[in-house]
C-alpha cells in the first residue's frame, strides 16, 4: 500500500514535495526532455524559483476562498497556481508572455493531477473586462527590472478598480520590488512582511499583500 507524502520532502533526487504538491526540478528527465525540444524561455522561466515556495507557505496559512478565480502573474512554470487548483478547487488562470512556459506548466499540472488554464500575454495590456472575474491575483519574482515597477503599480490599481480582492507579489528583495512596495504602501493600503520557510528549501522572502479597501 502506497502511504501518503509527508508535506515537505525530497521523494527523488528530481522532485521536491512542497505542501503536499510535486515540484519537478530541472534535473527530472520529463523536464530535461522538454527542455531538449523546446526554445529557451525568455523572461526567467526556466525553473521553479524558490519565491514560489514561499508564496505556497505564505497562502497555506493565509488561503483562498474554495473554488476562487484565481490570475497568477508571471507564471512561469506554474506551482503556486498548481498548488490553489489542487488543493482549493481554485479556478486559475496561468499567465506568462512567454509561451514557451506553457509545456513545463502543463508537466506540472499533470504530475499533480490539477487543472490550470495557460494563458498566454502582457499583464500590462490587460483591461478591466480581462480582470473583472478574479478574485485574487498573486504573482512570485514579477518585478525583476525597474521598467516594471510602474507597469505593475498600473496594473494593481486596474486589478482593484475591476473587483479584485487580494493581490499577492513575492520576491527575494530586489530593488524594483521594494520601489513597487513603497508606492503600494503609500497609495494602495498594501502590506509588507518577511516570510521565512525552512523547507523544502531554506530561504527567506518578502510577500507584498494588497486588499481592496
Amino acid at each position: 500500500m502506497k502511504t501518503k507524502p509527508l508535506e515537505y520532502q525530497s521523494n527523488s533526487e528530481h522532485t521536491i514535495i512542497c505542501h503536499n504538491t510535486t515540484a519537478l526540478k530541472a534535473s527530472h528527465p520529463e523536464v530535461r526532455k522538454l527542455k531538449r525540444h523546446s526554445a529557451a524561455q525568455s523572461a526567467h522561466g526556466n525553473k521553479i524559483w524558490r519565491s514560489s515556495f514561499v508564496l505556497i507557505d505564505y497562502l497555506s496559512t493565509y488561503p483562498p476562498e474554495l473554488e476562487a478565480t484565481i490570475l497568477e502573474v508571471g507564471c512561469g512554470w506554474g506551482l503556486t497556481g498548481i498548488y490553489l487548483a489542487k488543493h482549493y478547487a481554485a479556478n486559475v488562470t496561468a499567465l506568462d508572455i512567454d509561451d514557451t512556459v506553457e509545456p513545463f506548466l502543463r508537466l506540472q499540472a499533470l504530475e499533480n493531477n490539477a487543472d490550470v488554464t495557460f494563458q498566454l500575454g502582457d499583464f500590462a495590456r490587460l483591461k478591466v473586462t480581462d480582470l473583472e472575474s478574479y478574485d485574487t491575483i498573486i504573482g512570485a519574482d514579477i518585478c525583476f527590472w525597474d521598467d516594471l515597477v510602474e507597469p505593475l503599480y498600473d496594473f494593481i490599481k486596474l486589478s482593484l478598480s475591476a473587483g479584485v480582492n487580494r493581490i499577492i507579489i513575492a520576491d527575494p528583495g530586489r530593488p524594483p520590488f521594494w520601489a513597487l512596495c513603497d508606492i503600494a504602501v503609500e497609495h494602495l493600503n498594501g502590506e509588507v512582511l518577511t516570510r521565512r520557510i525552512d523547507k523544502p528549501r531554506k530561504t527567506e522572502k518578502f510577500i507584498l499583500s494588497i486588499e481592496r479597501k
